[in-house]
């Protein structure tokens, strides 16, 4: 009797113990997330900087909104497609596209795809109405429509004070954004106006494709879908580009026989690549889309503000970076959680 009743004690400690150590490797799983998420947000700073200078210029100003899809398509997709062919052949998991294709939920990638291409295609067009430094203040609201789709589909526990101080930080952020980037921006009247309209269909379909990227890394391996998620990117792009716009083929020819804007290309492409292997494909899968989404969006987003006024000479103001950075305090507050609140979690 005995002898039975300590074994029942030492199996149930032993399913502790398991617990536990899952617990801590989920911790430790979710905080490198995290980690991989803020690194990866100066890159798409640099690179979509650069973007929202270079589509006002030759070519991409000779028609709108040409010139911003074709930004997209002729520098940003294919040299990010470069990028993450580099990453799978020298990370060895350049078959897992190939496995990919006959995965029953595939065609999730081309769903996520469509989302991601829509948001970069209207923050090119928008950038180059109101500027890179209101589109990015803007963009950086991505990461919260996500994380609330998120919580609601995954009934994920996210409305705690933090989560209020940080909607308020976010909403007072935009406001100082949107209050300075006015003054500064490229147009005014009906052509802000349309910028503005433009870049918050971007915040709404990057908000999906973050919630898209956390249910698809569930379900399909992530590097595989990485890979097919910019690559259908680049057919739907160009595709749609040469169809729709005559003026692409000209355009095409002058940016791909001009080395400064090739090297703009490589800057562009490779950073954009390097900011969804790391803040979407590590940060996302492994942070979920309410930490990882917030921190990699909001945080990115603030670079390309920052950037835009600093490096790429944009008119300075002082309201629209401190409004980013009052909604990367927010983003903070959004994901982090109360101690009192992760004693309750760990004590179920």
């Amino acid at each position: 009797m005995s002898a039975g009743a300590s074994i029942v004690r030492e199996t149930g400690r032993g399913a502790v113990d398991l617990a536990e150590r899952a617990r801590i490797a989920d911790g430790k799983k979710t905080r490198m997330g995290m980690i991989y998420a803020i690194l990866a947000a100066p890159s798409l700073g640099l690179a979509f900087g650069l973007l929202s200078v270079v589509v006002g210029k030759w070519p991409f100003n000779l028609q709108a909104p040409t010139g911003g899809f074709a930004i997209v398509a002729l520098l940003q997709v294919p040299f990010g497609v470069i990028a993450i062919a580099i990453f799978s052949v020298v990370s060895g998991t350049w078959r897992e596209p190939i496995r990919l294709l006959g995965h029953p939920v595939s065609w999730w990638s081309l769903f996520v795809a469509v989302g991601g291409f829509v948001g970069d295609l209207c923050f090119a067009i928008a950038s180059g109405l109101i500027g890179g430094a209101l589109g990015g203040a803007i963009g950086g609201l991505a990461g919260v429509v996500g994380a609330v789709i998120a919580g609601i589909l995954y009934r994920e526990k996210i409305l705690r004070w933090s989560t209020i101080v940080g909607l308020a930080c976010l909403g007072v952020g935009v406001y100082l954004a949107v209050s300075g980037g006015t003054i500064t921006a490229p147009t005014h009247g009906i052509y802000l106006v349309v910028g503005l309209c433009v870049m918050f269909v971007a915040v709404l379909t990057w908000g999906f494709e973050t919630f898209a990227i956390s249910a698809g890394t569930d379900l399909l391996p992530a590097e595989g879908f990485l890979w097919w998620r910019a690559f259908l990117e680049l057919i739907l792009a160009n595709g749609l580009l040469f169809v729709l716009f005559p003026m692409a083929r000209k355009m095409a020819v002058d940016v791909w026989t001009d080395p400064q804007l090739l090297a703009f290309g490589g800057v562009i492409g490779f950073g954009w690549a390097i900011w969804m292997i790391m803040g979407y494909y590590i940060g996302v899968s492994y942070a979920g889309a309410v930490r990882g989404g917030v921190l990699t969006n909001t945080l990115a987003f603030f670079f390309i503000a920052f950037f835009s006024l600093t490096v790429y000479g944009e008119p300075f103001s002082a309201v629209v970076v401190v409004g980013t950075v009052v909604m990367a305090v927010g983003a903070l507050f959004i994901v982090s959680e109360p101690i009192k609140y992760i004693a309750r979690r760990r004590g179920r």
